[in-house]
């Protein structure tokens, strides 16, 4: 094959690109100078080409004119070869493997690297530590070859001693410093922060590994950017969680790809992006999908927007099938038949009833023909699931287990899951539960946690309508409780409220089904907190609904009709008129349950109310002999006035007849009244006078002796109302206190 290099152009910016042979067809970018491409077909003065290194698009026409013949040597692309005897001894290894590495290892320093740098690549650190020790022995004086050795000694000591390794890092770090090798001391401040990662001080090592991605870059070490590039996921992931870690490695990179002005790693890192977004904000993803396949156009990658443009179209709620269909037109264009099973299959998705179907079959026979069984089997699950919106599910559920018994023959695990996941939808309960347990072992297996926590997700709500001998239907409640938990728990960790709510209403209802009722009831209102701050208000209303029944259950019902009522609101406003019927019944019959509540009687006093008869009315038998002793009590003499009632009553026990007693407090009852309290100590102390009557009460029965208490703020006509009400009744314990109600009218309450 042949290669050229462009080497000179006649317009600003590389070569001029065109998407046909002919001068008048679409422009689509230009490459840049010093690109490398290889001869595709030549008609005269014009090339098609597919471009192997450098900027611009994929491929297209190009004037011969601007390139020049190069050797196949110039056309692969050049990895960036270190210098140092850390670097060759890793060279050496993905070479050679390592047991012939090992067999190579001297005794000199550079064996004794090599064993080291072998033994970490096995797994076995403490050997790695022994032969990294053996060379900065034997390298001593050579300032480059004892920091190798150094460093090599920080990585094996990375899991057992982090704080140890921190320590040997720095000290390389210094030495390469020193002789001026950027990639190695990019190697050493991406070990750093590996160290910093296991010692939990993630702001420290993640400076730590941006400092080692920007000497990387600066020196082109691609496969070293890779591997900082995992470092700073792992940093972050543990810092902010895996969706927002994941997002913001790849905002970073967008970030340099585009101060680099390269369209195409700029694309690609916006793809990247909205593909993390998928599950989280597809409103974001299919933002990001749309300015990446623009991008992808400006660098003439056409496989490349036709990827990003499936990605808007499973992302993005409009004008999904019309994204679906250009990217599908897009690679048709190109000739690209293995891209276009993955968008047939994409297509199916988006679109419904037989389309959906007839897409999928499509893209199912395009794989047998290009002999990709894997692509095979994926568009036999998407028609699977075609016709499972079809309600056929015999149909669905032989397609989906043939997807994965192929999917599994190809080690497609996560996909396989999936393909069991579609299979149980499809199949009755107990076979249901059987492929879920299957796809929770695949998902689980492939350590991919979102799917796990899916078909676990699945796996509790197929145990919990499972029907069967009652022993069956106990054991399989108990799963669905544990099963769900773990679920909850998963996606607790992966950020995921929406999901997270809905299985811990999963979980709810396993409790409450297993009488663990204060369980159940916790779990169904975090449900429901979970679904309000998700916006998802039918998960909210159920859980809210499987709280009532939790409450019933508990025979707290004046707890289950508050929340009763909150729940019929909720279903009205999602105008589910079934269950706001339903609840209706249900508030009903807790209304018949619980006791009626009676208010208490209360008695109000019109000042100023000529129509009273005291002497008709009064129940003491001498109206006109009434006195009114009065206690002031914010004097500090107090105990002199209780003296002075004493002595009165003993006074009035010499007169024959019998005699009404008035005994005046103010204030004295106001915490139990709900008046203000009296401002002094001494004025709480007049509940003394309360007590010293209920004890002439006893002592002296002649004397019909009643105790009033008035608010502080009434005024001198509102104690003379209170006064006069009193004779007309001083309650049933002859104590009465009175309040002042929000009109500024009194009222009376009896003690």
């Amino acid at each position: 094959m042949v290669h050229y290099e462009v080497v000179s152009s006649a317009e600003l910016g590389g070569a001029l690109v065109r998407e046909g042979k002919s001068l008048t067809s679409q422009q689509l970018a230009r490459l840049g100078i010093g690109a490398v491409v290889s001869e595709l077909e030549r008609v005269g003065e014009r090339l098609r080409f597919k471009k192997v290194s450098g900027s611009g698009p994929e491929s297209g026409w190009v004037s011969a004119k601007l390139l020049s013949k190069c050797d196949a040597g110039k056309a692969a692309p050049q990895k960036y070869q270190g210098k140092s005897l850390l670097a060759q001894a890793e060279a050496k290894i993905l070479e050679k493997g390592v047991p012939q590495s090992l067999k190579e290892a001297g005794k000199d320093g550079p064996g004794r690297l090599l064993a080291s740098m072998a033994h970490l690549a096995d797994g076995k650190t403490g050997q790695a530590a022994e032969a990294a020790k053996e060379a900065q022995a034997t390298l001593k004086g050579n300032k480059e070859g004892e920091a190798c050795a150094t460093l090599a000694l920080a990585l094996a000591q990375l899991s057992a001693e982090p704080k140890v390794a921190v320590g040997h890092a720095m000290a390389a770090l210094s030495a390469f410093k020193e002789v001026g090798d950027k990639q190695m001391e990019a190697s050493t401040l991406t070990a750093m922060a590996n160290a910093r990662l296991y010692l939990k001080e993630l702001s420290v090592g993640e400076a730590a590994v941006k400092d080692a991605l920007r000497l990387f870059r600066e020196i082109g070490d691609t496969d070293g950017e890779e591997a900082a590039q995992i470092t700073l996921l792992d940093i972050l992931c543990a810092k902010d969680g895996p969706a927002a870690g994941a997002a913001t490695v790849s905002k970073e990179r967008l970030a340099y790809y585009k101060a680099k002005g390269d369209k195409l790693g700029e694309g690609k890192a916006l793809q990247k992006l909205a593909e993390q977004l998928m599950s989280s904000a597809k409103d974001e993803a299919a933002k990001y999908a749309k300015e990446a396949a623009a991008l992808f156009v400006q660098a003439g990658d056409k496989k490349a927007q036709a990827a990003a443009l499936q990605t808007a179209a499973l992302a993005q709620s409009t004008d999904r099938v019309s994204a679906a269909e250009e990217a599908l037109k897009i690679s048709k264009s190109i000739g690209d038949e293995a891209g276009q099973v993955d968008l047939l299959t994409g297509l199916s998705a988006v679109l419904i009833g037989e389309a959906a179907l007839a897409r999928a079959q499509e893209a199912q026979a395009l794989a047998k023909k290009l002999g990709d069984r894997s692509g095979e089997a994926r568009a036999k699950h998407a028609a699977a699931v075609a016709t499972l919106k079809l309600e056929k599910p015999s149909e669905a559920l032989e397609l989906a287990k043939e997807a994965a018994s192929i999917l599994g023959e190809e080690k497609d695990t996560i996909s396989q899951a999936c393909a069991l996941r579609t299979a149980a939808s499809a199949a009755g309960a107990a076979e249901a539960c059987e492929l879920l347990r299957e796809a929770v072992s695949l998902s689980a297996g492939s350590g991919d946690r979102t799917a796990e926590a899916a078909a676990k997700l699945q796996l509790a709500a197929a145990l919990l309508a499972f029907e069967g001998p009652l022993a069956s239907i106990f054991q399989n409640r108990t799963e669905a409780a544990a099963v769900a938990e773990q679920a909850r728990v998963a996606y607790l960790l992966l950020g995921d409220k929406r999901s997270q709510g809905r299985a811990s209403h999963l979980a709810a209802q396993s409790k409450i089904l297993l009488d663990d009722l204060d369980g159940g009831v916790e779990a169904a209102m975090q449900a429901a907190v979970l679904g309000r701050s998700c916006g998802d208000r039918w998960l909210e209303a159920c859980a809210m609904r499987t709280a009532v029944a939790g409450q019933v259950s508990k025979g707290c019902h004046a707890e289950a009709l508050r929340m009763a009522k909150e729940v019929k609101s909720l279903f009205h406003k999602l105008g589910s008129s079934n269950i706001e019927e339903a609840m209706d019944s249900l508030i009903q019959q807790l209304e018949e349950v619980l006791p009626k509540i009676h208010p208490n009687p209360r008695v109000s006093v019109l000042p100023k109310d000529a129509s009273i008869n005291l002497q008709q009315n009064s129940i003491f038998t001498q109206a006109t002999n009434c006195i009114v002793w009065s206690l002031p009590v914010s004097q500090l003499s107090y105990l002199m006035y209780c003296c002075e009632l004493l002595k009165f009553v003993d006074d009035l026990k010499a007169i024959p007849d019998r005699i009404a007693f008035l005994v005046l407090t103010r204030g004295v009852m106001g915490r139990h009244t709900g008046e203000m309290m009296p401002a002094q100590y001494t004025g709480v102390l007049g509940t003394t006078v309360w007590a010293i009557c209920r004890t002439i009460r006893l002592e002296s029965p002649k004397l019909l002796v009643a105790t009033v208490d008035v608010p502080n703020s009434a005024t001198v006509h509102e104690m003379t109302d209170c006064i006069r009400a009193a004779q007309l009744d001083s309650g049933p314990r002859n104590e009465v206190s009175f309040i002042i109600d929000r009109n500024n009218q009194l009222g009376k309450r009896p003690y």
